[in-house]
């Protein structure tokens, strides 16, 4: 059974070939790219994967656009700082041989910093990414886009590596970027005004919510610091929403 895989990349070419090195045995690698101007593209030519370039409007659009051009009656989404273990090929390759299930999810495991984060909130972190295409509707949401499919949902045992932001300024920038396009979608929603009062509870909140409820300290420093980013992240949101606001 043939499997194509769609991998969406923007400026990754410090992780990517890593990326593509656990994807060697895939069938067919389809990139959608957002315009890189690092060494995306040449990366990518030398694993032959076929190149898709789309001005990034969300993730969904990226994705859907990518399997207009798969062939294989079965199709993986995964990001270009992801990698697929061996362990988990093997068990993808068994899954789509087998006809009970149309989607499979599998566990994310989310790397900041160097470290494995296994609390505050990120583990286990489960995404539905293995489709069979003939039941496959598509993805749909600017920010967390998230995909709909007819049939079952089967899951795997074995994780998908999520190599994210290894530094301070790495994240800010990735925060930077995001918290604008997730501000904007809620103006779009009419979120109500915005006032001081109510920024300070979503920050507090969600610091509270990662380090204690969802037991980020048992991550150490890392915990720590990634649960007070996240709060940051919040900040950035609202802060942006009020600013559009008075626009």
């Amino acid at each position: 059974m043939k499997l194509s895989v769609i991998v969406l990349t923007h400026n990754s070419g410090a992780r990517l070939a890593e990326c593509f090195q656990s994807l060697k045995t895939i069938d067919e690698i389809i990139i959608v790219d957002d315009n890189s101007t690092d060494n995306t593209l040449a990366i990518a030519k030398s694993f032959a994967a076929k190149i898709l370039v789309k001005k990034l409007k969300g993730f969904a659009s990226q994705r859907n656009f990518g399997l207009t051009a798969a062939h294989s009656p079965w199709v993986l989404f995964i990001d270009s700082d992801e990698v697929v273990p061996s362990a988990l090929l093997q068990q993808i390759k068994l899954a789509i041989t087998r006809s009970e299930f149309s989607a499979y999810r599998m566990k994310r495991l989310n790397y900041f910093y160097g470290r494995a984060m296994k609390h505050g909130g990120y583990w286990p972190d489960w995404q539905t990414r293995l489709f069979r295409v003939d039941a496959f509707i598509g993805y749909s949401g600017a920010i967390h886009e998230s995909p709909k499919f007819k049939g079952a949902l089967g899951s795997l045992s074995e994780n998908l590596l999520h190599y994210s932001h290894q530094n301070l300024s790495a994240g800010l920038i990735k925060s930077a970027y995001w918290t604008k396009l997730e501000a904007k979608e809620f103006i779009k929603a009419g979120h109500p005004p915005i006032t001081w009062w109510r920024i300070v509870k979503v920050m507090v909140w969600e610091f509270c919510y990662r380090y204690f409820k969802k037991l980020g300290f048992l991550d150490g420093y890392i915990g720590f610091i990634e649960s007070l980013i996240q709060a940051l992240n919040r900040f950035f949101v609202y802060q942006q929403i009020w600013e559009l606001q008075q626009s």
